[in-house]
């Protein structure tokens, strides 16, 4: 009789959430419900001007400002908002990421 090697079981996929909290003026991802990255932004009219951009210190590293950005326009995008975005990290995933260029205000 053999004795099979026990392995633990895989750890379930994270679920990312993008959320946008217009109280405190910020867009934040979240990972299994905890704030990994977060971009503030001031609103005028339709235009979304987003000053900085943050992932927390233990977060970095693994795109997920990247991700908070994607999901930021997507959700911008849908609601017909376009966006000014004054945080140089921001500034160069729009101009890196064509799709998102509609965005941008005339």
């Amino acid at each position: 009789m053999s004795e099979l090697a026990s392995t633990p079981p895989p750890e379930p996929a994270p679920v990312f959430a993008v959320v946008e909290d217009a109280e405190q003026g910020r867009f934040e991802l979240q990972r299994d419900g905890e704030t990994v990255s977060y971009a503030s932004y001031q609103q005028s009219d339709d235009v979304v001007t987003i000053p900085r951009v943050a992932t927390i210190p233990e977060h970095r590293g693994q795109g997920y400002a990247a991700r908070l950005l994607d999901g930021a326009f997507d959700q911008l995008r849908s609601s017909q908002r376009s966006v000014v975005p004054l945080c140089p990290f921001a500034a160069q995933h729009i101009r890196d990421s064509p799709e998102h260029h509609d965005l941008l205000t005339k």
